[in-house]
């Protein structure tokens, strides 16, 4: 639980605030700020507060903490930014906590210039840090909360006076000579054992998705591999036929011809605008392209096979805790991709933003999404497919080290490519598809458009049911 009133009184006594100079500030999270502070007696130490969470606190920071989070990095810069230009420096002339309330205001001079930090150690939407002028207006807040009128250039609002609980609140059990180094301890043990539960419920969703995807994509192989597995009889009724030519006559739907494997006739289909000298041809052409598609789902289904055992392993090994806690935690976040707030913030690619099992597919929807997409997002290994003689958006295929582009990968960028074309309305399409170093530029050509070489083709269809799972978990990553 929050500290109360009577805790935070007590904890503040035991702090050298007044006469402290901030030389540093680091945001951790949403909720937690470490302000790094020296004093002429005391040297350098640290105020560690979080507010808005089950474990709203402030207390001396004796053990260093982590400065990670979950989520977004610009709304995290934009406050501590603020602090860093114009509260580092200062030096702390004043402590004030509101009566009977969870409420600490913080007194600073920075170069005779008078600020104001207000420290609201409430539950809920109640709970905020803010930045005031020496006329209490708002500079700048952690969070911005417009309805209760909480943001930059409004007036702070001080709580309203309480009275005394008459002993409501109680100071818990001492366990420590510091109730700073007390408070840090046991909600120190109480974050880390809640960051776990996050941490690992976070692990078990993205293993399920990741998993689901690499078997859905084991089943659509296994599928095509169904679908193209009897090639060798396309070659026999070629066999048939090149032995039975004399029997095709022009214009013919269907010849029958002896099957010397059982003995009974066989009836082979044909096609009516193909000449008779073709028709053997055609049989031929269907078994080298359904062979090459069987063989190509069978390689394809290998590496989706040790894939998926690779990450039952590597999800095993990732929930199953060790004795150290700290370490534990740490892999867990590295797993999830945990970036350090004080990196410099990620600028999002223009167009669309969509995962394709491992692989990343950056979408143009327009001329100048893809100039821009081709201009400074991928590079000369990554694959780019486009409707052919149709005007569309690009879709990039980010290219993987040591591995090839799944079909599944290339059907969603094709459905991708298809969507974000003038050919949407017919469902249907011819695409094309290179590497990046195989594009080139027309000389005053139009904006975003190249010329490729060393394209493979490919035909697609529509998948609404694929389509929506694309887009949906785009919309997914964005909340």
């Amino acid at each position: 639980m929050s500290l109360n009133w009577r805790e935070i009184e007590l904890i503040l006594e035991e702090l050298p605030l007044e006469g402290s100079t901030l030389q540093s500030v680091v945001q951790h999270d949403f909720h937690a700020l470490s302000w790094h502070l020296y004093h002429p007696s005391h040297g350098r130490w640290t105020l560690y507060t979080e507010v808005g969470t089950p474990y709203s606190r402030l207390h001396m920071a004796n053990r260093p903490i982590a400065v990670q989070q979950m989520g977004k990095t610009a709304k995290l810069q934009r406050f501590v930014q603020f602090c860093r230009a114009n509260l580092e420096g200062s030096r702390v002339i004043a402590v004030e906590q509101t009566p009977f309330d969870r409420m600490v205001s913080i007194r600073m001079n920075n170069h005779d210039r008078v600020l104001h930090l207000h420290l609201r150690f409430y539950s809920g939407p109640g709970a905020n840090i803010f930045i005031t002028d020496e006329h209490d207006i708002i500079l700048d807040l952690l969070y911005r909360r417009p309805n209760r009128g909480e943001r930059s250039g409004a007036p702070f609002v001080a709580p309203e006076q309480k009275l005394d609980d008459g002993g409501k609140f109680a100071i818990r059990e001492r366990t420590d000579s510091s109730f700073n180094r007390q408070i840090e301890e046991q909600y120190g043990q109480e974050s880390n054992t809640q960051t776990l539960e996050d941490l690992l419920l976070k692990i078990r969703s993205k293993r399920d998705r990741e998993l689901e995807q690499i078997e859905a994509t084991a089943l659509s192989l296994e599928r095509k591999m169904l679908e193209s597995g009897k090639f060798e009889q396309f070659k026999k009724m070629g066999d048939l036929l090149s032995a039975n030519a004399h029997l095709i006559q022009e214009h013919m739907k269907v010849v029958e011809v002896d099957d010397w494997e059982s003995g009974q006739k066989l009836s082979i289909p044909l096609k009516q605008t193909l000449r008779p000298s073709l028709q053997i041809q055609a049989y031929y052409n269907r078994y080298q392209k359904a062979k090459g598609t069987f063989e190509n789902a069978k390689s394809e289904y290998e590496k989706v096979s040790q894939e998926l055992q690779e990450a039952e392993a590597k999800y095993a090994r990732l929930l199953t805790l060790t004795d150290n806690e700290a370490r534990d935690i740490r892999q867990l976040k590295r797993e999830l991709g945990v970036e350090t707030v004080d990196k410099v913030t990620k600028v999002k690619a223009p167009g669309l933003t969509i995962q394709s099992g491992q692989y990343t597919l950056l979408v143009g929807r327009n001329a100048k999404e893809n100039d821009e997409l081709l201009r400074h997002w991928v590079r000369g290994n990554d694959y780019w497919m486009h409707t052919r003689d149709t005007p569309g958006g690009y879709v990039f295929i980010k290219f993987k080290r040591d591995k090839s582009v799944p079909l599944e990968v290339l059907l969603d960028a094709a459905n991708l490519a298809l969507v974000f074309s003038k050919a949407k309305s017919q469902g249907k399409a011819d695409l094309y598809y290179t590497q990046v170093k195989h594009l080139r530029r027309p000389k005053k050509g139009k904006t975003g458009l190249v010329i490729p070489t060393q394209e493979k083709n490919l035909s697609v269809t529509l998948d609404e049911g694929r389509l929506a799972r694309l887009l949906l978990e785009d919309e997914d990553a964005k909340k």
